[in-house]
């Protein structure tokens, strides 16, 4: 037993996620080799990638992403969790979705869906099941996700999981031959644990 106050403990979370996660609907898992077809198929989507910096990924451009993520799992320590969204009721793999720690206490969410998966309620479910993660799991302290502004589904998902709105930034990225304007959307703990209440 430590006898550093709990306030300090957080700030060296354990960084390790128990997998898979599973939600009302789905399973977020690790990636697996076999995985590359259904990756690509919704990769490889102009519509899916629209809001994206990346894409529409190439086979080559999937194969190379596919062993980055694979690479991920072998991190010591891990700070990046990118993983297969898949329905529960069938196991089809129908997106993905990751937390990355961006500092000590912080960690970014996202995430991309097929197209055929799309208005169903799974964006929010898979929002709020790496939130409890991020703070439950890894002890996080923050989480943040940037969002393009012209991304309005996004948007509304990350308000549902009652993620607030903190920042523009202008010109935050150069990709796809253009500017890319972005919202800065944040949750604390603190937060987090008034919902659990």
């Amino acid at each position: 037993m430590t006898d550093a106050p709990a306030s300090v403990r957080r700030r060296s979370p354990p960084r390790a996620l128990t997998l898979p996660i599973a939600t009302e609907r789905l399973s977020l898992r690790e990636f697996l080799p076999s995985d590359y077809d259904a990756v690509h198929a919704y990769a490889s989507d102009p519509r899916v990638t629209r809001y994206m910096l990346y894409g529409p990924r190439e086979p080559a451009d999937t194969q190379e992403y596919l062993q980055r993520v694979l690479g991920y799992q072998h991190d010591n320590p891990r700070l990046v969790w990118e993983l297969a969204v898949t329905q529960l009721s069938d196991g089809a793999l129908i997106g993905a979705c990751d937390i990355t720690l961006l500092k000590p206490g912080e960690g970014d969410v996202g995430y991309m869906m097929r197209r055929e998966s799309w208005g169903q309620g799974y964006g929010t479910e898979i929002a709020n099941a790496l939130i409890d993660a991020g703070f439950g799991a890894l002890g996080l302290e923050r989480i943040v996700s940037t969002v393009s502004t012209e991304n309005t589904r996004s948007i509304h998902v990350l308000e549902k999981t009652g993620m607030r709105w903190e920042a523009l930034y202008r010109r935050f990225a150069q990709a796809k031959g253009r500017s890319w304007d972005c919202h800065l959307f944040a949750t604390s703990r603190a937060e987090w644990e008034l919902k659990l209440r």
